[in-house]
């Protein structure tokens, strides 16, 4: 008890001094034991230290304007999908941690003969936070690749990429061979993967079961990964991982089946996401 007085009778810029230490997460918590928090933990103070140093380059690439009138009411905005670089990007702060993550639209990204009708075709879909999504019709070589800068990403943080995609139900050649991943930094080591992309199969009766099932994704070293379920009703497959230390450098991230030369389609691409990995 003599601890939790000694916590309450502090000045309120020293609880704030003591939460900006903290995590976003850890703050939060703290308000809910201790009365002297919840005042300090509506400070400047405290969140200025949980946003990003570029916050405010963040604010002026926004598609649309943001309405906030503290640093924690913008953290809390930046925690939503944000549009920022005409709507190539979405951007958001975790919550729990405050680091960045990026969905790649796949105007962002490069996408072999996306510009070309007979293969591939844009469309907008209500589920998709971008104006367009990209949608297989036919080709015999799917190749996609993404490129970020790690000096755009947290520091000293352990991120995760991923394909986000639906299959549609007429979805053909898709598991007729496996698909390569890959993502490198710099001119690293290469994380590399392997990873069947399910189509039109007899065992699945209908998009819903497609969207439901847990599905299991061979991979090179005879781990078994599983093709998941978004929050956001999309799927993903994880293309690899990397640490982000201090320095920038481009991180490449692939997906592609070039090896079949069998004709796929049906194949629905929002973009690649990095995020966080825990």
């Amino acid at each position: 008890m003599e601890g939790l007085n000694y916590f309450n009778v502090l000045p309120e810029e020293c609880v704030s001094a003591i939460l900006s230490l903290t995590s976003p997460l850890d703050a939060c918590r703290s308000s809910l034991v201790f009365s002297t928090f919840l005042s300090a933990m509506e400070s400047d103070i405290v969140w200025d230290r949980f946003l990003p140093s570029d916050y405010s380059d963040m604010v002026t690439r926004s598609l649309t304007p943001l309405n906030f009138s503290s640093k924690k009411q913008l953290f809390q905005c930046l925690c939503n999908p944000l549009l920022i670089d005409g709507g190539k990007l979405s951007f958001n702060l975790e919550k729990s941690s405050g680091k960045k993550s990026y969905l790649l639209s796949t105007r962002a990204l490069s996408i072999t003969w996306s510009n070309d009708p007979i293969y591939w075709c844009w469309v907008p879909m209500t589920e998709s936070r971008f104006s367009e999504v990209a949608v297989l019709i036919t080709t015999h070589w799917l190749e996609i690749e993404g490129k970020i800068r790690t000096g755009m990403l947290s520091s000293n943080t352990n991120y995760g990429a991923y394909l986000v995609i639906k299959i549609r139900n007429n979805a053909y050649g898709l598991d007729s061979e496996k698909a390569e991943l890959s993502v490198q930094v710099g001119d690293g080591q290469a994380w590399t993967g392997s990873a069947y992309l399910f189509g039109d199969n007899p065992d699945r009766k209908n998009a819903e079961h497609l969207r439901s099932s847990s599905r299991l994704i061979e991979v090179d070293d005879d781990e078994e990964q599983i093709l998941r379920e978004r929050e956001d009703g999309w799927m993903e497959i994880e293309l690899g991982e990397f640490f982000n230390g201090d320095d920038d450098q481009e991180v490449k991230m692939s997906f592609k089946e070039v090896k079949s030369y069998l004709l796929k389609g049906g194949l629905i691409v929002e973009g690649i996401e990095v995020r966080p990995k825990h």
